[in-house]
């Protein structure tokens, strides 16, 4: 091999290389994220945002409609969870959450995606009203084994999913 062909030779296994490296970080995902989980229209792009990555996705959607919820499985580990209620009377969701009242959060604060709500690293509890139901609309979601801070991504997925959630619950 001369040393012109060798060279060529080197920089097409590294341009392949790379490419394959880029490639196999493109996505976490080795699963596609449907549009549709648990029977609800969402965001696939930030529903995937909040999932780990893994070779296969399964829903759980449960048995009766009030309240609703929804488990997701990625290789069989619960990694998401959702729960929501209509006709819930109206109480101040940070002040429940920093007594300790709506179970444990990690670093809690208030969330601008409704008057009424908060979001941790992992947990986000939105109140929304209800009028058609009568009062009031409620959406808990957990991330069930996330270690570090998704607080930015749970507000875009609450954000991108409040409008079906409170239209599938009769709001």
């Amino acid at each position: 091999m001369t040393g012109r062909l060798r060279t060529t030779a080197v920089r097409l296994s590294l341009a392949a290389l790379l490419l394959a490296g880029v490639a196999a970080c493109g996505g976490p995902q080795g699963y596609a994220v449907p549009s549709k989980v648990c029977g609800r229209d969402m965001d696939k792009d930030r529903l995937a945002e909040l999932l780990p990555s893994g070779a296969k996705l399964r829903d759980k959607p449960s048995v009766s409609d009030e309240p609703f919820s929804c488990e997701i499985y990625v290789d069989d580990v619960m990694e998401f969870a959702f729960t929501e209620h209509s006709g819930q009377r109206e109480f101040d969701v940070l002040k429940h959450a920093k007594e300790g009242r709506l179970g444990g959060f990690d670093q809690l604060r208030a969330s601008d995606v409704s008057d009424n709500a908060v979001v941790s690293h992992t947990r986000s509890v939105v109140m929304a009203p209800c009028p058609k139901a009568g009062k009031n609309y409620i959406l808990d979601l957990d991330l069930t084994h996330a270690e570090n801070d998704h607080s930015d991504d749970i507000e875009r997925f609450v954000r991108s999913y409040l409008p079906t959630g409170l239209a599938a619950m009769g709001c």
